[in-house]
C-alpha cells in the first residue's frame, strides 16, 4: 500500500470529493485526520474508516486549524499529504437559493429561444464575498502554513488544493466563488515554487460535474443541461476524483508540481 502508516490530513472530509479522497488514502494505508464543520457529519462514514481521526471545525477558524496540527504535531510529528477539499459555492443557504433560481431562469429562457442576464455583481454584499474568501481561499492559507514545517519533517509530502473548472472557463455566477477558485491556483504555484527544495509537490485540482449532494441540489433536467456543456456527457464519481488526488499525493505523481489538473469531462482543455 502507497502510504503504509503515513498521516495525511484532510478537509471537507465528511462527505463529496473530501471523504471520497479519504476513503482513497485510508485504503492504502494513510492515518487520515478528517475536518469538517460538524462533528455529527464526520461521524456518519469518516470516523468508521480505519485509520480515521476526526476533527470538528471552522475551516475559516486560524486558531482551530493551528490547534488541530499541533495535535497532529504532538501525535506524530510528521505529516504525508494535506488535502484541501473544503470550500462552498454560497455562503448560506439563502444566497444558494438565489443562484439556482437565476439558474433555472437561464435554463428556461434558454429553452424557449431566448436570454436572461443574471446580475450577481452589483448583488453581492461585502459580507458575503469576504465570508466565501475566509472559506476557500483563508482556510486554504492556514492548513498550508500549518502543515508546512509537518511536511518538511516527513522529508517529502503532497499538498493538493481543490479548485474549480469555474476558476478556469468564464461562468456567470456570484463572482466571489470564481474569484476564490482562481486565488486557489496563484497560492497553490506559489507554494509548489517555495516548498519543492523540500521535496514537497503542490498541486491543484479543478473538477468539472462532480456528483455530490451539493450538485445534486438543483433539478434533474438542469443537471442534464450542465452536464450536456462536456463533451464526457456524465457526472464524475467522486471515487475518480479521488483517485486523482492519490495519484498527485503519491511517489508517482512526485515530478508534478505548481500544475492544474482539470477532471472536467473535456469541459475545461489545455
Amino acid at each position: 500500500m502507497r502510504f503504509t502508516d503515513s498521516v495525511a490530513f484532510v478537509t471537507g472530509a465528511a462527505s463529496g470529493m473530501g471523504l471520497a479522497t479519504a476513503k482513497a488514502l485510508a485504503a492504502e494505508g494513510a492515518i487520515v485526520y478528517g475536518a469538517d464543520l460538524s462533528q455529527e457529519a464526520l461521524e456518519r462514514e469518516f470516523a468508521q474508516l480505519p485509520g480515521a481521526v476526526p476533527i470538528a471545525l471552522d475551516i475559516a477558524d486560524s486558531a482551530a486549524i493551528d490547534a488541530a496540527f499541533e495535535t497532529i504535531t504532538a501525535e506524530h510529528g510528521k505529516l504525508r499529504v494535506l488535502v484541501n477539499a473544503a470550500g462552498v459555492n454560497a455562503p448560506h443557504r439563502a444566497a444558494l437559493d438565489v443562484l439556482n433560481a437565476e439558474n433555472e431562469k437561464v435554463f428556461n429562457a434558454i429553452k424557449k429561444g431566448e436570454r436572461h442576464n443574471s446580475v450577481f455583481i452589483e448583488n453581492t454584499t461585502d459580507e458575503d464575498f469576504d465570508r466565501v474568501m475566509r472559506i476557500n481561499v483563508y482556510g486554504m492559507f492556514y492548513t498550508t502554513r500549518a502543515a508546512a514545517p509537518l511536511l518538511k519533517a516527513n522529508g517529502k509530502g503532497a499538498i493538493i488544493n481543490f479548485s474549480s473548472a469555474a476558476a478556469v472557463t468564464g461562468v456567470v455566477m456570484p463572482p466571489y466563488y470564481p474569484a476564490s477558485k482562481a486565488a486557489v491556483l496563484g497560492l497553490t504555484r506559489e507554494a509548489a515554487a517555495e516548498l519543492a527544495p523540500f521535496g514537497i509537490t503542490v498541486n491543484a485540482i479543478a473538477p468539472g460535474a462532480v456528483d455530490t449532494p451539493l450538485f445534486r441540489q438543483s433539478d434533474d433536467e438542469f443537471i442534464d443541461f450542465l452536464i450536456g456543456m462536456q463533451p464526457i456527457r456524465r457526472a464524475a464519481d467522486p471515487a475518480e476524483i479521488a483517485q486523482t488526488v492519490l495519484f498527485m499525493a503519491s511517489d508517482e505523481g512526485s515530478y508534478y508540481t505548481g500544475q492544474t489538473w482539470s477532471p472536467s469531462g473535456g469541459l475545461v482543455m489545455h
